[in-house]
């Protein structure tokens, strides 16, 4: 009975911690402001605190010392997935000081960034001027095309037709 233990005490820890939602940017003990780009625009957030946002990239803008996504924001899920049958909101700006490859990085795509907030910049959208936040990505998660693929940590399966 002991030896039946020790081989269910780790599964069970193993099962438990697998249940917890991760980011696939933000670590656990990185504290994340709880605000998103439209509490900038409010006045709610404020430069240089730390948050994690998401949404669907509108637009890639390489530069010779950054690369700069217009990303319109969507809400995030407990996984910080963007919950994309939610409507989008507040356009951003993430900079990023890597070139990104925008074949990979392309308008459609979906993101989520752990970054600080930079500031508010105007950014025209087609004919219309509109204030857009800022954020220097520290931590940039790309999401797969297809949103079936969206998962954020392992999944294990036990027997026939089990799933954990």
């Amino acid at each position: 009975m002991n030896k039946a233990k020790l081989f269910i005490l780790p599964g069970l820890l193993l099962g438990l911690s697998g249940g917890c939602a991760q980011s696939p940017v933000a670590p656990r003990d990185v504290p994340v402001a709880p605000y998103g780009p439209a509490h900038v625009l409010s006045g709610e957030a404020h430069q240089g605190e730390t948050v994690v946002w998401g949404g669907r990239i509108v637009a890639i803008e390489p530069l010779a010392d950054r690369t700069e996504l217009i990303i319109a924001s969507y809400p995030l899920d407990r996984a910080d997935r963007p919950r994309i049958r939610e409507r989008a909101g507040v356009r951003f700006v993430m900079v990023d000081a890597r070139f990104l490859e925008p074949v990979d990085w392309s308008p459609g795509r979906f993101v989520t960034v752990l970054g600080s907030i930079e500031g508010i910049e105007d950014r025209l959208t087609g004919e219309h001027l509109h204030a857009h936040p800022v954020i220097q990505a520290q931590r940039v998660h790309l999401w797969p095309a297809d949103p079936a693929e969206w998962r954020t940590q392992p999944v294990f399966n036990i027997g026939v037709g089990v799933r954990l």
